[in-house]
């Protein structure tokens, strides 16, 4: 007879579960520039998001996501695997990198790296842990990066 046990996705975890050092894939994502465009229209109209003719004219002469998009992308990405019940809450972004543009057509690749954990002291049931995210494309440069500390429920609370 086989185990048809379902194996929790590896982003559910509660504190104890990362480890310091453990690097975890969220898979790919496809950057389109109609998306680009629509993001932009509506949370960060510049031009060089908005309307190819004058991204050609950009210094980067060419249809590029908004910062905010990369990060949004990011997100997506995540929840994507699953929403981790065992989050309570994010607790701040800090060093977060716009290191080369998004572009239209890019295969964007995430993988996170549990960099720091404690235990709470304001909420014992519950750890802090510190992730650092980096965003590759298909050429394997590194195009966005950040930290992200979230509040995690602990196993036994």
């Amino acid at each position: 007879m086989s185990d048809t046990k379902q194996k929790k996705p590896v982003t559910f975890k509660t504190y104890e579960e990362y480890e310091i050092g453990e690097k975890i894939a969220l898979g790919s994502y496809l950057l389109e520039p109609q998306e680009i465009i629509d993001y932009a229209k509506k949370w960060d109209p510049m031009p060089a998001h908005t309307d190819e003719q004058a991204a050609k004219r950009s210094v980067f002469g060419e249809l590029t996501a908004s910062g905010s998009h990369m990060a949004a992308i990011r997100i997506h990405m995540i929840q994507k695997v699953g929403v981790n019940p065992h989050v309570i809450a994010a607790l701040g972004w800090d060093k977060v990198r716009f290191l080369k543009p998004g572009r239209s057509g890019d295969t964007l690749h995430l993988v996170y790296e549990c960099i720091e954990k404690r235990r709470s002291n304001s909420k014992p049931d519950c750890g802090i842990v510190t992730l650092s995210f980096e965003m590759t494309n298909q050429d394997d440069e590194l195009v966005f990066s950040m930290t992200d500390t979230i509040l995690v429920q602990m196993q036994n609370r």
